[in-house]
Formats: structure tokens, sequence, C-alpha cells
């Protein structure tokens, strides 16, 4: 059977003002340890509930990581918090404290850093990369509490500086004999994913499936085990078939990317340029296109053609059509593409029109009514999509159609 870890997480930020983001992270890092994630706790920084929540967790589960309150300051809690819970003394550790007078070189400490050579006893410590806080590993029998720091950026290196060994040399787990790999499916809903993959879980019992809905796509993750690692690759590689299979074509992605990305590389393959039109979606698409690096190599611009004034004038709309078919129309955003095109002078160009909400929608076109256009060589096509959800969700399932159609076409 699988060892299972519990996640504490703590920070007052995360049951105030912030949405703690972490647990999908550290469930795929253990996850390809071969350790399940069983449940995560977002704890104020209070120093009776956060040693409750430890000593509860220890109580049921074999693995307990606690992530932040590992800093020098007033609220930084955790340290006091596991001393408490497990009857240790906190002592000051000379090799902690002689790595940070090198990293820093620093004859003495002041007394914030020599705070942070401040560990449990008996702990076993794994430098931090990025930061001051050390993280902590201690073993109680046949339970093991980690100890890490709160930022991403301090916490996911200490899984391969040593966390990582740690774990699987405690609940003596073979490296690569449990393998994860997930699919990127474009257009579908939940619901339907999970109709056409059914066959698929019926057939290889013992694997671990899970199905998130996204904007507009879904992903389709899943674990295998073997003996081996040998074994475990051919099985990985035998559902990862039949998954492909029954999501067809709808499939985009193996490795996690986003359709934007998907589209980029696809672009830069084809050496093909793009550009943009776009209402609804008030830039959003062309956002996406340019948070990567690299992008100028096939995105060469686009309009935030939000009014209908700013259609005619930028992107050459007819007038005469917007008040006989509206801005919100097949034959809107086929002009929003063509002139988008014209004006970058691109090989393709996409436009988006639609009504985002949460107002503005009509009993003819309600809110969630998107139409697209795609020009490239061959012509112009339009299209029509109905999304559910927020106004930021029917934003984001416009921006993500939109790059599926441009990559149908390019393909």
């Amino acid at each position: 059977m699988r060892p299972e870890a519990e996640l504490l997480c703590t920070g007052s930020e995360l049951v105030s003002s912030k949405v703690n983001l972490y647990s999908p992270l550290f469930a795929a890092r253990l996850l390809g340890l071969g350790v399940t994630l069983r449940g995560e706790r977002s704890l104020r920084d209070d120093l009776p509930l956060i040693t409750r929540s430890i000593r509860e967790a220890m109580a049921s589960c074999p693995l307990v990581i606690t992530c932040g309150g590992l800093g020098p300051t007033f609220d930084d809690l955790t340290r006091r918090a596991a001393a408490r819970a497990l009857g240790l003394r906190l002592v000051s550790s000379p090799d902690c404290a002689a790595e940070l007078r090198r990293r820093y070189s620093l004859e003495k400490l002041p007394p914030n850093m020599a705070d942070q050579a401040v560990v449990l006893e008996g702990a076993r410590t794994i430098s931090n990369r990025n930061g001051t806080a050390f993280g902590q590993v201690i073993r109680r029998g046949r339970r093991m509490l980690v100890l890490l720091p709160g930022p991403l950026r301090e916490w996911e290196p200490m899984f391969g500086d040593g966390l990582a060994r740690e774990i699987s040399s405690f609940f003596g787990l073979k490296s690569g004999t449990v393998l994860s790999a997930r699919l990127k499916a474009a257009g579908l809903k939940e619901v339907q994913a999970e109709r056409l993959v059914r066959p698929v879980l019926r057939s290889f019992a013992g694997t671990d499936f899970t199905i998130l809905a996204g904007a507009d796509e879904v992903e389709f993750s899943f674990t295998v085990r073997g003996r081996t690692p040998a074994l475990a690759e051919r099985r990985l590689a035998a559902v990862k078939k039949a998954a492909r299979r029954a999501l067809g074509g709808a499939v985009y992605s193996e490795t996690g990317e986003g359709r934007h990305q998907a589209l980029g590389r696809l672009l830069k393959d084809r050496g093909a340029t793009l550009a943009l039109a776009e209402s609804c979606t008030g830039g959003l698409a062309s956002k996406l296109m340019t948070d990567e690096a690299g992008s100028s190599d096939f995105f060469l611009g686009g309009v935030t053609s939000y009014s209908n004034a700013a259609k005619v004038r930028l992107l050459g709309v007819s007038p005469a059509l917007v008040r006989r078919r509206g801005a919100v129309s097949a034959e809107c955003a086929a002009a929003m593409a063509r002139g988008a095109r014209r004006a970058f002078g691109s090989d393709y160009a996409g436009a988006v029109t639609g009504i985002a909400g949460p107002a503005g929608g009509t009993p003819e076109k309600p809110v969630g009514t998107v139409f697209f256009g795609i020009c490239g060589p061959r012509g112009v096509s339009s299209h029509k999509a109905s999304f559910r959800g927020t106004r930021d969700f029917i934003r984001l399932s416009s921006a993500n159609r939109l790059f599926d159609l441009l990559g149908k076409i390019i393909e």
C-alpha cells in the first residue's frame, strides 16, 4: 500500500486574502515518489492551532509536511509548534550557522539570521538555495515530519536537494516504479471526457486517474506502478496510448503546456506569423501569447477593438455590417480577422467577439455567446461557441478556443 501524506500550510493570509495553490504542486511531487497526498489544511498564524494540527496529522498519517512559518519574524511559528507537538527542544545548529556565515560572507550572524540556524533537536536539515530558512526532516518511529519554508522558489528545489531521497529511503520506495503522465484535451467538458475515457479506467485496474476541468479544456492525469521501472514504463505507455485513442483529436499536449504555448510552438515550427483582433477577451489572448519568451519570432501584434468604432477604424470592419449583423456575429468576427491580417501582414490572424457578461445578453445572443474569425492563406472562416461561467472564465475559454481553432487551421 502506498504511503500517504498530509500537507499543512501556515500563514494567516491563506485564510483571509490569498488563495493557496500549493496542493497540486506538492501532490505532483509526492506522486512521483509513490506517495499520495490525502489532504491539505491552510492554517492561520496561531501557535496552539498549528501545534494541535501537527499532532493530529502525525497521529494518523505516516508523512506530514508543513509549508511556511520558518522565517525570523514574530508570525513564523511552525518550528515552535512542531517542537511542542513532538516534545522536542529547539537548538542552534553549528552546521547551519556556519553555512549561513559562509554563504553571506559574515564573521558573525545578525540576530535575525542566527535565528534561522535554530532547528528541532535531532532534525536532518536541507539547505535552502534561495533563502535562509532550512528545511528540516524529523523521523519518529514509522512516521516522518518535514518542515519546509513557504516560498515556492525555496521549498521546490529542496526535493532535488535531498528531500526526495529522504522520503524514498524512509518508506522504502524504489525510484522509477511509480510514473505519471497527463494529457490535455481541448474543447471538452469534464462529463464528456469522463464518458470517453471510462473504458480506459475499466481496462487498467490499479491505475490512479484524475480528470480536471478547465476553461474549454480538460486535463486527464494518470499514475501507474510497476515492480520494476521497465514494467512501469510499459504500463504507462499502454495507458497513454489507450487514453489518446479514446480522446481522439482533442488531445493537444502531453507536457502540461497551455494551448497558447502549443500554438506558439506550431507557428515557430512552420515559420509562420500571427496577428490577433480581440473584443470580449480584452487583449487576454495577446497577453497569453506574449507571456512566452521568444514569441516575437511569430507573434506580430494584436488589436483590442473593444468598441464598434475601434473595429471600424482600426480593422476596417464595415459600419453597415455592424449595423446589420451586430458586433457579436460571425460576419463581424470574420471581418475583424481579415482586418488584423491585413494590418499586420501576418500569415494567419484570429479574431474573437462575444458577450462575456454578466450583463449584455439577449434571448438571441445570451451571455457566453462568442464568435471567432480565422483568416489565413486559404481564406477566412467563422465559428460560434457558447460558454457558461463567470466573466473571467468565459474570457479565458474564448481565448483558449481561439488558439485551438488557429492550431487546427495551421496544421
